[in-house]
């Protein structure tokens, strides 16, 4: 059966969530290998993360579906909080400082057609 749509799940993800989100805006709703040559010119933490994810989402994507692999598109990136590491560090004078430390988790919705107003041209 051919599927239209495709869920990618990814955790665990230790980086900023409000920088990751800069960079998801500017790439939903564009072409995968659009997508790719973008974050190739960038050089954040974010960019090699979210390349990776990408690719390994086109992956799974192109082993389910053999035919039509050229029209495929980034529809929604859902990000979702996920655990925390706490910590406590010992600083001066017998006290400690909480860290915490937020981990993410992704949701990467692939799309074979372009079929909502806001997408682009490209």
């Amino acid at each position: 059966m051919f599927k239209k749509q495709i869920y990618y799940k990814s955790n665990k993800i230790n980086y900023s969530k409000n920088k990751m989100r800069k960079l998801i805006n500017i790439i939903k709703y564009k072409n995968i290998e659009y997508i790719m040559n973008l974050l190739v010119n960038i050089k954040t933490k974010g960019a090699i993360f979210l390349k990776e994810i990408i690719l390994n989402a086109y992956n799974n994507f192109s082993r389910q579906i053999e035919s039509h692999k050229k029209n495929v598109y980034i529809k929604n990136i859902i990000i979702n909080q996920s655990r925390s590491l706490k910590k406590m560090r010992p600083v001066s004078q017998g006290r400690t400082n909480k860290i915490n430390k937020q981990f993410f988790q992704m949701i990467l919705i692939l799309n074979q057609e372009k079929n909502n107003k806001k997408w682009d041209k490209r």
